[in-house]
């Protein structure tokens, strides 16, 4: 057994304040909200994407208790494209054109609505208390972390309109970590979903890295 999986030690580790269960609170109405519009969305099948289709489909046998232990994990399972360093540091500058091109928006515009107030919200919130636990909790790259630290009020109410179509479950092209998540959470007890968290952010962590890597490389060289 990996030595960050051990139950034991983890239970004797409380871990950064910030992922205390009060402070995690509103992450985790996040993502049941998420879990929710997902279940729903799956059963309408009206203008959410056969990926985010299939994501609810995964979730639509699962009895309540089984869904909040998978909202409990200590991460956000809603994402906004918070690896695009580019796109966030031009809101950051003033700059607030939408020039990215993405991928078809996985959710109907209603839905993605209802979740960006919220996600940018707690996003913008979590980075002005601690830019590390911003990129853990949203897997923001270091200039996102600092982009939203740096947003007041007005910039983030307007994200809530303008940058809506971003908003998208984490992972919404690989269901493979979603079924990790679910299976895990069909199995457990509640006391042992820290384990579990502490898988989701180990892989946040590995896809965290090359993003780190080339952010320390372009400091490197600016000097």
């Amino acid at each position: 057994m990996d030595e960050r999986d051990d139950p034991k030690r983890i239970e004797t580790d409380p871990g950064p304040r910030w992922f205390a269960p009060e402070a995690l609170r509103p992450i985790h109405d996040l993502n049941r909200r998420l879990l929710s519009i997902l279940i729903e969305e799956s059963r309408r099948r009206d203008g959410a994407t056969p990926s985010t289709v299939a994501l609810g489909e995964q979730l639509v046998s699962l009895d309540d208790d089984t869904l909040w232990r998978l909202a409990r994990v200590p991460i956000s399972l809603v994402d906004a494209e918070f690896q695009l360093d580019e796109a966030w540091s031009a809101v950051a500058a003033g700059k607030r054109r939408d020039t990215v091109q993405l991928s078809e928006a996985p959710l109907p515009r209603a839905r993605a609505l209802e979740l960006a107030a919220l996600t940018f919200g707690l996003a913008a919130t979590t980075a002005r208390s601690s830019r590390e636990s911003a990129r853990l909790i949203f897997g923001m790259s270091p200039a996102v972390a600092d982009a939203f630290a740096s947003f007041p009020v007005d910039v983030v109410n307007w994200l809530g309109q303008a940058r809506a179509h971003w908003v998208r479950p984490r992972w919404h092209d690989r269901p493979q970590e979603w079924r990790r998540l679910i299976v895990t959470a069909e199995h457990a007890e509640a006391a042992r979903l820290p384990p579990v968290g502490i898988r989701a952010m180990n892989r946040l962590l590995a896809d965290l890295e090359p993003a780190t890597s080339a952010e320390s490389e372009t400091r490197h060289s600016r000097r």
